[in-house]
């Protein structure tokens, strides 16, 4: 069979020279697939183009929350010319009886073990509406991505997108990833990590685990063995690894040059609600200095629009951010995604302004906060980024992140340079509402019809 990949993207959110991070999911769809399939894969966001009228004979959509609509348009147009429909995906997940109308199957959870079952039974003619295992995948079976088939790159940069564990144990109440990875971290073999590594052309890999030093023995020791690869890499950890020096020396010399850090709040309220981060503010900016110190730059990850936060939390992040020089700053906007206690609780309160999927990216205001009006709220929100990522701010960061090196100094600049050309005020986001006489009901045919059986 003929198989097409998509991971859909609205024309006004592609980016072609995006920093975005390169994705792993089809390239390990296709992995999974029989080697009798032929097998091509299209990311919009780059501005790849879908053709219709190829003679496809399957097409898999990955979608995202805020990619979901743009995905049922694309499965639209397929069906109309008679192909079969496979959707997955963390919103395909979270919401299948509603992917199920614009697809012929949907595959729920992660799809090793599953991908494989689909294709036979379309082979057979005995496809179901639905597949899911009945436990999470074990990640010792192990699957090289077939990178060859998607873009290694963001922005100027190459780099290699690169996967080593599953799951999140902290479990927070906005976030998808616990209730589609589990609460329980897994991991693959670090030998077949680095044979992995060993298969990437690029010198820069980015680890997309949400906490790669989560499990501190096995990050030494994969650490240790990844010094003689000569890679540069960064990826995302806990403020906690501080308190282990040689886990961030060994991060140093495996080449770790930055880490996203999700602090998500800096009021008292919040560090004490999601306990991810040092106890004070003080303790926080000490950590982010000590990583500095040896060789690793920061990017700071903030929410706000949380029920605690108040117009003082950007006071407190703006201090936080300024005294401990964090080398980038990724702003975030509450975002209540279905499946998470915060889509739950937002909904009954009737907090909820919009039920368009496609403004549902974390960047968008769509809530009505507790404290703090949405237009306040998305006014400092913009002002934060704004005066964070200005000429001025960004001097006034440099030294203590480019001392390191060459690589360091251009990968400091070129970051944030090319967040500040994302940030300006004529890219600044409003409040999104429905109408009076549209009521939040996430009823999607509203903005997508499915096609009539």
């Amino acid at each position: 069979m003929k198989i097409l990949l998509i991971a859909p993207c609205s024309v006004q959110e592609q980016r072609p020279d995006s920093m975005d991070i390169p994705q792993l999911t089809l390239s390990l769809i296709a992995a999974l697939t029989p080697p009798e399939h032929e097998i091509q894969i299209v990311e919009e966001v780059y501005g790849e183009k879908v053709n219709f009228d190829d003679d496809y004979d399957v097409i898999g959509i990955s979608i995202m929350t805020q990619t979901c609509i743009r995905g049922y348009q694309i499965a639209n147009e397929f069906k109309k010319r008679g192909k079969i429909v496979v959707f997955g995906g963390i919103h395909a997940t979270s919401m299948p009886e509603e992917a199920i109308r614009f697809g012929n199957s949907v595959v729920i959870g992660e799809a090793e073990g599953l991908w494989e079952i689909v294709l036979d039974d379309i082979k057979h003619n005995c496809l179901k509406s639905f597949y899911k295992l009945d436990q999470l995948p074990d990640l010792k079976n192990h699957v090289r991505p077939r990178r060859d088939l998607i873009k290694c790159s963001s922005g100027k940069f190459s780099i290699a997108p690169i996967e080593t564990t599953r799951g999140c144990p902290y479990n927070c109440d906005f976030c998808t990833v616990s209730r589609f990875f589990g609460t329980r971290q897994r991991h693959k073999t670090i030998r077949d990590i680095i044979t992995d590594i060993e298969s990437c052309k690029e010198k820069n890999l980015f680890f997309l685990d949400d906490n790669i030093t989560g499990d501190k023995r096995y990050a030494k020791e994969l650490f240790r063995e990844m010094i003689t690869q000569k890679k540069l890499w960064v990826g995302q950890a806990s403020i906690q690894v501080v308190n282990d020096t040689e886990l961030v020396k060994l991060a140093y010399k495996s080449g770790c040059r930055a880490l996203l850090i999700g602090f998500e709040s800096m009021s008292d309220s919040g560090i004490n609600q999601y306990r991810k981060t040092l106890k004070t503010i003080d303790e926080n900016i000490l950590a982010v200095k000590k990583l500095q110190d040896n060789g690793i730059m920061t990017m700071a990850s903030l929410i706000f629009g949380l029920d605690s936060d108040t117009r003082e939390v950007f006071d407190v992040a703006h201090d936080f951010l300024t005294r401990s020089k964090a080398a980038f700053f990724q702003a975030c906007v509450m975002t209540p995604y279905p499946g998470t206690l915060v889509f739950n609780k937002l909904l009954s309160q009737g907090r909820i302004l919009t039920d368009d999927w496609s403004r549902f990216d974390s960047s968008k205001m769509i809530i009505r906060p507790e404290n703090i009006s949405p237009e306040e709220l998305l006014d400092r929100y913009d002002k934060i980024k704004w005066h964070f990522y200005s000429n001025r701010s960004i001097l006034k960061r440099s030294y203590p992140n480019i001392k390191i090196g060459f690589f360091e100094a251009i990968l400091y600049f070129t970051l944030n340079k090319g967040y500040q050309k994302s940030n300006n005020p004529s890219s600044f986001s409003q409040v999104y509402q429905n109408n009076h006489d549209n009521p939040v009901d996430f009823n999607v045919a509203k903005y997508v019809h499915p096609l009539q059986p």
